[in-house]
């Protein structure tokens, strides 16, 4: 009888003991979680060297601008021309007309090569091909070739001079002369006229802050145009030549480049 009370006073002491352990167990457990999410929080909550920056709502930070526009110009007297000539035919067949057409541009460019223009300074402007129609346009009695050149040349004083040879070779189309720059002169222009425009926009953004009582403090934003439309002498010669010479072709004396540039200040 004792022994099995004995026995039954273990019994209840192991399943007690037990209890003890599990709790002692999960107290641990619930211990290493907390420090570990602590560790974590900490570790996020540590300074990257990225800065956070927290909206307001109503706050946003807004510039205080001014906008001008600067406009800047430079002229000189052009230093090159292009020439707008070719021919046009016109034939029964497209065959006919193309062969008729490339004859004649042909004698025209060994013309232009013959008064000393370089080939590179020949190049094809237009060309097309287009069938002709009879009276109500019911059938096609015919075909068009055109074939213009762009033909550039720095020798102003013969612009009248390489037309003529040019007609002569068998060109009957000329639209027109265009007094321009060169790449060079046209680059040179633009940045005094660039120049001029930054600092007319300067001088009026000043003018306008000082009046307003602010300063200028800094640039937002500045955009360019570019201004220049070359010079243009239409020459007398229309799919006929005129019988008497006609008169020389004279350069103006300046062509005007200009560019204007639109410049946001900010002021505070």
């Amino acid at each position: 009888m004792r022994e099995k009370q004995l026995y039954a006073l273990i019994l209840v002491l192991a399943i007690a003991l037990a209890g003890v352990v599990g709790c002692v167990i999960a107290l641990v457990l619930s211990i290493q979680s907390s420090a570990r999410a602590s560790a974590e929080y900490g570790r996020l909550s540590e300074p990257t060297g990225v800065p956070i920056v927290y909206a307001v709502e109503g706050q946003e930070a807004q510039l205080r601008t001014i906008a001008v526009t600067g406009m800047g110009r430079a002229s000189a007297k052009p230093n090159q021309a292009q020439l707008s000539l070719g021919a046009r035919s016109q034939e029964t067949t497209a065959t006919e007309a193309l062969a008729k057409n490339a004859e004649s541009m042909n004698n025209v460019i060994e013309a232009l090569k013959g008064m000393g223009i370089p080939e590179d300074d020949i190049e094809t402007a237009y060309f097309s091909l287009y069938p002709r129609y009879s009276t109500y346009g019911e059938t096609i009695i015919g075909f068009e070739v055109t074939h213009m050149l762009k033909v550039t040349t720095t020798s102003l004083d013969k612009v009248g001079e390489i037309i003529d040879g040019a007609v002569e070779a068998g060109a009957n189309s000329v639209g027109g002369v265009y007094f321009t720059f060169t790449e060079g002169k046209l680059r040179e222009l633009n940045e005094q006229a660039r120049q001029g425009a930054v600092e007319d926009a300067k001088a009026k953004a000043e003018t306008i802050a000082t009046s307003l009582a602010v300063k200028i403090i800094g640039v937002a934003s500045a955009t360019e145009e570019t201004g220049y439309y070359p010079s243009s002498y239409y020459y007398d010669y229309a799919l006929v030549v005129p019988a008497a010479p006609p008169s020389p072709i004279m350069p103006p004396t300046e062509v005007e480049v200009t560019i204007t540039i639109r410049v946001t200040y900010i002021i505070e």
